[in-house]
């Protein structure tokens, strides 16, 4: 960048240093997801494909695709009468007794007007959080870096932080891990 000094004619120079951005190793890519050209970041089934595919070159499986015999995810909208008396829905997504306490299922529903304000790390974190829930039955977490912590819409989150968080969810390796319980069948 130069700078003209008008006192004395003379030019100043100064260097701008731009810190590198270098991103932890994930094995699977997630710049398909980042290009609105080629993505539609509203197609629920892409962040559970990536998901997918995640697990499976992480952590070596297993293939949950093959697993889950009954997937629904879907958007919730809020109504002009809840929005006008002030009852809405106090959660962005969430996934239900019909999906993680059933290991063929996943159900999960997300609330659009929350979901259209997120970018994309957020909402592959929501996602990545209420599969959490759904296939692995995590409860939540009591540390913010984790992606099971029930406030997961963070807007200081990177994608490292990301990929770090889901590397601990995926190897099962983060501070008091808890599961869900769910009733015995017979």
């Amino acid at each position: 960048m130069l700078s003209c000094a008008k006192s004395d004619n003379s030019f100043q120079s100064e260097e701008i240093v731009e810190e590198e951005f270098i991103q932890d190793y994930s094995c699977v890519n997630y710049d398909d997801l980042m290009n609105p050209q080629t993505t539609d970041r509203d197609d629920l089934l892409q962040y559970w494909n990536k998901f997918v595919d995640d697990v499976k070159c992480t952590s070596g499986g297993p293939d949950f695709a093959e697993r889950t015999k009954f997937l629904k995810i879907f958007f919730e909208y809020t109504d002009i009468t809840q929005t006008i008396s002030g009852i809405t829905p106090n959660h962005l997504a969430y996934s239900s007794f019909v999906g993680y306490c059933n290991d063929e299922r996943v159900n999960i529903g997300v609330l659009y007007d929350g979901w259209s304000d997120l970018n994309l790390i957020q909402r592959l974190w929501v996602m990545y959080h209420e599969f959490g829930h759904d296939v692995f039955k995590y409860e939540h977490s009591t540390d913010p870096a984790d992606i099971m912590y029930p406030s997961s819409t963070r807007s200081d989150i990177d994608l490292n932080d990301f990929i770090r968080a889901k590397d601990r969810m995926f190897k099962r390796s983060f501070p008091g891990i808890r599961y869900i319980s769910c009733p015995q069948t017979d």
